[in-house]
C-alpha cells in the first residue's frame, strides 16, 4: 500500500511540476508581434518627407531596405467606423505626442478586431522593408498595393501575416499619452495637409442635420454613410464628420447643440474629413 501511495504522490508532485513549467512561460511571447525589429531608424515625419510626391499623387513605392519607424496608436477600429486600419502619431524628444506634425495609417487586412491587438496608447515599431509607402485620396498610408473593382492599383492594407512579421508591439498601452490637438474651423481648412491623419478635439462645435441618424440614410430601401457639416465657435466646415454604416453608432440621433468632438481629422483628395473613433468622442454640452 505504501509502494502504491508513494507512486501516487510522485506523480501528483509530477503534474503539479508540470502545471508550473506552463504557468510560468512568457506571456508577453505575442504570436500576432514581430519579435525584435529594432530601433527606430526614421520618423513618421521624414517618411512623409521623403515620399511626399508619391503621397499626393494617390501612390505608392515599396521600401526595400530595413527602415523602422515607430509610433503610438491613437486611433483604431473599436467601433466599426474605422476599417482596417490603425492610425498612428509619432513621439517627440522627450517622449510626448507630437501634436504639431501629422501621423500615417497602418493598414491590416485579415483581423476583424484590431482594436483587440493595438488599443490607443500601444506604441509599435514598423520594419517597412517590403512594405510600400503611398497615398490613398493624398492620406499617408503605409500597407500594400491592391486591384479595386475598376481595375485600378490602389494604395491597400498590408495581409495578416505581413503583421505579423513586420510590426513589433513596443511595451504597454499607455492611453494617457495620447492627446487631441485642438483645431479651429480655419486651420483644418487651411492646413489639412499638414496635419491629416491627426488626432484632434473640435470645441464650442455643433453637427448640423440634428435629429437625423450619422449614417443610415435610407434612399430606395439602400443606406449610406453620411457626412455632416460642423460649426466650430461660429465657423462652418462642410461635410467635414464622415460616419459609415459600419459603425456601431451609425443610427444614433445627432443631438442639438454645442459638443466637444474628438475624432481622427484625416483627408480625401485635399478635403478634410472627421472621423468618431466611437460615440464617446461626442461630449454634449450644457447649453
Amino acid at each position: 500500500m505504501k509502494k502504491y501511495l508513494i507512486m501516487i504522490v510522485a506523480g501528483l508532485l509530477t503534474m503539479t511540476s508540470c502545471m508550473n513549467d506552463f504557468d510560468s512561460e512568457d506571456v508577453d511571447n505575442d504570436l500576432y508581434s514581430a519579435q525584435n525589429i529594432g530601433e527606430p531608424t526614421t520618423t513618421i515625419a521624414q517618411l512623409r518627407s521623403k515620399f511626399a510626391s508619391t503621397i499626393s499623387n494617390s501612390s505608392y513605392e515599396q521600401i526595400t531596405t530595413d527602415e523602422v519607424v515607430e509610433g503610438v496608436v491613437v486611433a483604431n477600429d473599436i467601433s466599426g467606423n474605422i476599417y482596417q486600419f490603425i492610425y498612428i502619431q509619432g513621439l517627440n524628444d522627450d517622449g510626448t505626442l507630437d501634436i504639431n506634425r501629422g501621423g500615417i495609417g497602418v493598414g491590416i487586412k485579415g483581423m476583424g478586431a484590431l482594436y483587440t491587438l493595438y488599443p490607443v496608447g500601444q506604441k509599435i515599431r514598423i520594419n517597412l522593408k517590403g512594405l510600400y509607402v503611398g497615398g490613398y485620396g493624398k492620406s499617408p498610408r503605409i500597407g500594400m498595393p491592391y486591384i479595386n473593382t475598376n481595375g485600378a492599383m490602389r494604395m491597400g492594407p498590408m495581409t495578416l501575416e505581413m503583421m505579423k512579421t513586420h510590426i513589433e508591439k513596443v511595451g504597454k498601452p499607455s492611453p494617457e499619452l495620447v492627446v487631441a490637438r485642438e483645431c479651429s474651423a480655419n486651420e483644418i481648412k487651411n492646413n489639412i495637409a499638414t496635419l491629416a491623419p491627426m488626432l484632434v478635439v473640435l470645441k464650442n462645435a455643433e453637427i448640423s442635420d440634428a435629429g437625423w441618424p450619422y449614417a443610415h440614410w435610407e434612399v430606395g430601401g439602400d443606406t449610406y454613410s453620411e457626412y455632416h457639416d460642423i460649426t466650430i465657435n461660429g465657423s462652418t466646415v462642410k461635410q467635414l464628420l464622415y460616419t459609415s454604416t459600419s459603425a456601431q453608432f451609425a443610427g444614433d440621433t445627432i443631438q442639438a447643440g454645442k459638443k466637444t468632438i474628438y475624432g481622427l481629422l484625416n483627408m480625401y483628395s485635399g478635403s478634410p474629413q472627421l472621423s468618431l473613433r466611437s460615440i464617446d468622442d461626442i461630449i454634449e454640452l450644457n447649453n
